[in-house]
């Protein structure tokens, strides 16, 4: 468990917005934290989470699918998430495509 942010495993995705992020639980629960991405992402990444946008970061356990477009990935709520151009081939490789 990371020392910065207490339950990972139970945050489906995490939205950064300016010098805050919003973590969305499983209970549909908002968590905010007054920290940029970038405090988190390495410690995210270690628990297999992936950065698919500027402003978004993934949990491999709550990712459904890849759109057939490869453009968006639907996590297991139905939350449908963008996918940037410049981080395709990394979310690709990440789901093994």
């Amino acid at each position: 468990m990371s020392h910065k942010l207490n339950n990972v495993s139970q945050a489906t995705y995490l939205k950064a917005s300016e010098s805050y992020c919003l973590f969305f639980l499983e209970n549909g629960k908002i968590k905010v934290q007054t920290r940029p991405m970038k405090y988190f992402e390495a410690d995210l990444a270690n628990f297999g989470w992936c950065r698919i946008h500027k402003s978004y970061m993934v949990n491999p356990a709550y990712v459904r699918q890849i759109s057939e477009d490869r453009e968006s990935i639907f996590l297991q709520s139905g939350i449908k998430l963008p996918i940037s151009r410049r981080k395709k081939r990394d979310v690709l490789k990440w789901r093994n495509f």
